[in-house]
């Protein structure tokens, strides 16, 4: 092309050079790129697009694994938190709770480092086949990932969720606190009552016969008015009258002894409710001083996600809670829900978090082939060629192509290791060749030099033998 067409700008890319930052930025950068674990020396000779894909995806992975940090920051602050005497919370309007910085510094930045290494290495283990499209071997190849990915998102959020729904959680505890007050008030009295069972029916007993004996005497009293009054038919202060009269002081003082036994029983009941009362009181306190833990919290936010709040259905016209009939009958109070359960709100946050921490996983097999992918290609060959790594095209039976990797320094190595073998074995046998051929040599001119005494006179025996036999 001529110069004339404008083309001398692209004619220039030609000779790229890999691009450069500012030492501020440069090393924002590189430091982004291992967090991708991208290889920042080849990305420099990459096009700006794989910088900016590298470090986006480093980005993410960095970001999750400071939100790990400040989740697991919150958890222990939860965890080790004790209330600051006369502080309130702004948020919840309780006591304020003060953390132990001493263990929710160092183990937050242990627990976000660990998942900074899981999530580079998630990220970095990902390799699509190329295309924008994700198919079925590379779903197969995502799940285990995902499922990775998906569970670290969820303990990051879980943390997370208690703090950004703390009122929320706050006031459900106030709830279930003031149900489990009651519940606990009901199961004092029951217990206690059982303890006094017998002394209520004393009691009962008891002013059953002050009844009765005040009875008697007021008829006693009614009888000595009559004889003073001769309403009887005698009249005057006679001795029917100190007769009757003595009557009505022998049941006043069983009265006065029946009603002294019943104050006895009185004030034991009186101690009796003072002291479920008290006990009451103590556990009530006790109650009401309890401090949701981290997996109280958790609960709670369940709670609100499942169940919404029913009140007693008011009407403002009669000032009076609205009832109906049930199939059975009864009067059931009507209920009216003033909201419904936080099921979606709790989930958006959970599945932001799921989103964050899977994203770049999905990424990385919808991306497409780019520049930094074939020079990485190309630069793992070149260091497997100078290591005697080569790859080579194999056709299969099916006439398919398979790359297989030929390891040409183990071969060499094996090859000079068989041949110096080999030469070892030539040489050795050469050498007893030589050597025979010489002794041969050795023997054809003084053979008596290679005869022993011993074997000579062996030989000689067993000639002689031989001859003896013969003989015979």
């Amino acid at each position: 092309m001529s110069e004339n067409n404008n083309s001398i700008g692209l004619n220039e890319l030609v000779d790229y050079q890999k691009k450069t930052y500012s030492p501020g930025m440069d090393k924002v950068m590189k430091f982004l790129w291992r967090c991708a674990g991208a290889d920042a020396q080849i990305l420099q000779f990459s096009p700006y697009s794989d910088h900016i894909k590298n470090a986006g995806i480093g980005g993410v992975v960095l970001a999750t694994s400071v939100m790990a940090s400040l989740a697991m920051g919150f958890a222990m602050h939860t965890i080790f938190a004790s209330p600051v005497e006369g502080k309130v919370d702004p948020i919840t309007g309780g006591e304020l709770l003060a953390g132990n910085w001493f263990v929710t510094i160092p183990v937050s930045i242990v627990w976000g480092l660990i998942i900074f290494n899981l999530d580079r290495f998630i990220v970095s283990t990902v390799k699509g086949d190329g295309t924008e499209a994700i198919t079925m071997k590379e779903w197969g190849a995502m799940i285990p990932r995902l499922f990775m990915a998906i569970l670290i998102g969820l303990t990051i959020s879980a943390p997370l969720e208690t703090y950004i729904f703390k009122r929320e959680i706050y006031r459900e505890w106030q709830l279930s606190l003031d149900k489990l007050a009651l519940s606990k008030k009901y199961e004092i009295e029951q217990g206690e009552s059982k303890k006094y069972a017998e002394n209520e029916e004393n009691y009962k007993i008891k002013k059953q016969e002050v009844e009765n004996q005040r009875i008697i005497y007021l008829k006693a009293v009614e009888e000595v008015n009559k004889e003073m009054n001769g309403e009887s038919g005698r009249g005057g202060d006679g001795p029917e009258t100190r007769k009757k009269e003595k009557v009505q002081a022998l049941e006043l003082e069983k009265l006065s002894k029946l009603e002294e036994q019943l104050n006895l029983f009185e004030s034991k009941k009186i101690t009796n409710q003072d002291s479920i009362k008290k006990i009451q009181d103590i556990e009530m306190d006790k109650i009401s001083k309890e401090v949701p833990g981290f997996l109280d919290q958790l609960m709670m936010l369940e709670k609100l996600s499942s169940h919404g709040k029913e009140v007693e259905k008011y009407n403002a016209a009669t000032n009076e809670i609205e009832t109906f009939t049930n199939n059975k009958g009864e009067q059931v109070v009507k209920k009216e829900e003033i909201y419904g359960a936080a099921f979606w709100p709790i989930w958006l946050v959970r599945l932001l978090f799921m989103i964050i921490e899977i994203a770049p996983v999905i990424f990385k097999f919808m991306i497409w082939k780019s520049s930094y992918d074939y020079l990485q290609e190309n630069v793992s060959q070149i260091l497997e060629a100078k290591q005697g790594i080569s790859l080579d095209n194999f056709l299969d039976e099916n006439n398919k192509s398979t790359l297989i990797r030929e390891n040409y320094n183990a071969r060499r190595i094996a090859e000079v290791s068989k041949r110096q073998n080999d030469l070892e074995k030539e040489n050795a046998i050469h050498a007893i060749t030589l050597f025979a051929e010489k002794e041969r040599e050795a023997i054809q001119k003084n053979p008596e030099l290679f005869v022993k005494e011993e074997n000579a006179d062996s030989l000689k025996n067993s000639n002689n033998d031989t001859a003896s036999s013969t003989a015979v």
